[in-house]
Formats: C-alpha cells, structure tokens, sequence
C-alpha cells in the first residue's frame, strides 16, 4: 500500500509501498503488478528493509535520516 506519510529518505519522493516478504499467493502479485506493494522475497532476515521508493529503488527500514 502506498504510504503518503513518509518519504524516501535518498529522493524525498512520496511514491513508495511497504515491501512484501515470504511466499506470494496470488494477491501479493496482483497487488505488486498494481504497485501497491513490492515483492521482497522468499528468504527473510533480522535486517530486510521495509519501504521501497518506486522512483528511485531506495530501500530502507524505518526511519532511516535523510544522507546530505
């Protein structure tokens, strides 16, 4: 889903959705090929990002400070 609350913290773009980790049914693809969520997948670790910038790819968790 997208997120208007927080921003990139690399482009300061609005345009960005939760990251999806684990195995994708059927409505985790339909939601990605719809841009509301980006598929991260299978394998999930301790320090996976959670927010994906559709403009620039940037990928973060939390609330990483903006750099510069």
């Amino acid at each position: 889903m997208t997120t208007n609350l927080k921003k990139c913290p690399k482009c300061d773009s609005q345009n960005i959705v939760k990251i999806f980790y684990g195995m994708p049914n059927l409505e985790a693809f339909l939601q990605a090929q719809e841009g509301k969520i980006h598929l991260g997948g299978c394998c999930i670790t301790d320090s996976d990002p959670e927010y994906h910038c559709d403009d620039c790819a940037h990928e973060w968790r939390g609330k990483e400070k903006r750099n510069g």
